[in-house]
């Protein structure tokens, strides 16, 4: 089964009905050069450069991806490969390859980073539900010393030589109204044993559902809060066309929480974005959100960008 990337709407199973002109995954070469497109800061449209030093080239599409490294003023000002960039379009010879969605940990270039980009295809054919089992040991052909490319969901504590340790793109959580304590079942999910106010009611439920998993399961580790009361979204946003940023939105109304990504792909009422999977929950209802960035910073685990939904 193919990944489930995050959906804004229903997705087309063929590239062939999408206007915009596509470069097939295998078409794909060592040294192409391109630039994608992501926000920065407020509403303008960034450009930022790539190149082509790599390709990971598995059986079936789940672990195929081009890797890339990015440069320019965009991703200098980034600090790197911000959290907020996943779906960031890539585009190689004037066509659309595919999507930020990945980047390797431990730059030794900073402004220079590598990246790897979901090619467009897999993200337009998605049909099935999400296998998961996504992370694992993969091949790669290109230009610098590496033996394998190892996916991982957080930093390893070890290294090896000649290995190139990627992980997703992680999309910052925003959020509003929600306590301290919240927050924490919000993280760190919760076991409902550990609540007295239950009673043994716990004890009736199915195994399955006496714990409830915190975001921080799915590789999410930053939660920005945004002000409470107001107009929660400036009336200054970009529409959905590619390079904008996007919210999914998990809570609306006096709580409010949701993801913050980057569009990829958008043709009338279809769109697709992020480029990676969100919450391993396959085929799902969310909420669409526009997104308005209020800035990009630089951390010393991952850059990140701020914005509300």
């Amino acid at each position: 089964m193919r990944n489930a990337f995050i959906l804004a709407v229903i997705l087309a199973a063929t590239t062939e009905m999408w206007a915009q002109e596509i470069l097939p995954f295998g078409d794909v070469e060592v040294g192409m050069k391109g630039y994608g497109l992501t926000v920065v800061a407020g509403d303008e449209i960034s450009r930022f450069e790539v190149e082509v030093v790599g390709i990971i080239d598995e059986p079936g599409v789940e672990n195929d991806f081009i890797v890339v490294r990015a440069y320019g003023d965009a991703v200098e000002r980034s600090g790197g490969i911000a959290q907020g960039m996943s779906g960031s379009p890539v585009y190689l010879e004037g066509k659309l390859a595919g999507a930020l969605s990945r980047t390797a940990l431990w730059a030794a270039e900073p402004e220079r980073p590598l990246g790897l980009v979901t090619p467009i295809e897999p993200m337009l054919e998605i049909l099935e539900e999400l296998e998961q089992g996504l992370y694992s040991e993969g091949g790669f052909h290109g230009s610098l010393p590496i033996e394998r490319v190892e996916f991982v969901e957080k930093a390893p504590t070890t290294l090896a030589d000649g290995v190139l340790y990627v992980m997703p793109v992680s999309v910052p959580v925003i959020y509003s109204g929600f306590s301290s304590r919240a927050l924490g079942f919000l993280r760190e999910g919760l076991d409902f044993q550990d609540f007295s106010a239950f009673g043994y009611l716990w004890a009736f439920l199915p195994p399955w559902k006496r714990e409830v998993a915190g975001l921080g399961s799915y590789g999410i580790t930053r939660f920005l809060q945004t002000p409470i009361g107001g107009e929660q979204t400036p009336s200054r946003t970009l529409d959905f066309v590619p390079g904008a940023p996007v919210g999914v939105g998990l809570v609306d109304g006096d709580l409010r929480l949701g993801a913050l990504g980057t569009v990829t792909l958008r043709e009338g009422d279809n769109l697709v974005a992020f480029g990676h999977p969100f919450l391993f929950s396959g085929r799902s209802r969310y909420f669409l959100t526009k997104a308005r960035i209020i800035d990009t910073f630089a951390a010393l685990d991952a850059p990140f960008k701020l914005g509300v939904l």
